[in-house]
């Protein structure tokens, strides 16, 4: 049932194009970050800026895990005690963008994630998110339900 239905949503070519104005905004942040990177390489020397790179998406990385796993889990257990928090759900999408960000290579990315990290922040993002892509999570999680 909720297969389909996102299939055929995905399928709207006015939803597609949603999604692609979206991909297409995000993905300036990258282009900023690369603008950064070589006027900093520069100062710093190559190796010492690929090595603080290196070092900010592997510390992203274990943060993303972190944060991800966290969230999934309360999600969880909301729907195991059948219990409906948008919240959490709201927050999921917050998460995944933060975390894309944070694992990343790029300063101006990274320090854009870290303030996203922040609860508020993420729910409120995740929020903009889920209503941008017009998510039903009431849905979703009694879809959950019925599976489970």
């Amino acid at each position: 049932m909720l297969n389909v239905k996102i299939i055929l949503r995905i399928l709207n070519p006015e939803n597609t194009v949603r999604y692609l104005y979206f991909l297409f905004l995000t993905a300036f942040i990258p282009f900023l970050d690369c603008y950064i990177i070589l006027l900093t390489a520069r100062y710093m020397g190559e190796y010492l800026f690929l090595a603080l790179l290196i070092a900010f998406s592997l510390a992203g990385f274990f943060l993303s895990i972190y944060i991800v796993k966290k969230n999934l889990f309360i999600i969880r257990t909301n729907t195991e005690n059948h219990y409906f928090s948008e919240y959490y759900y709201n927050m999921f999408p917050g998460t995944l963008f933060v975390s894309f960000f944070l694992i990343m290579p790029g300063i101006f990315g990274s320090l854009v994630a870290l303030i996203l990290c922040i609860p508020y922040f993420r729910y409120k993002w995740g929020l903009v998110i889920s209503s941008f892509l017009r998510i039903d999570w009431k849905e979703i999680h009694e879809f959950i339900n019925v599976i489970d």
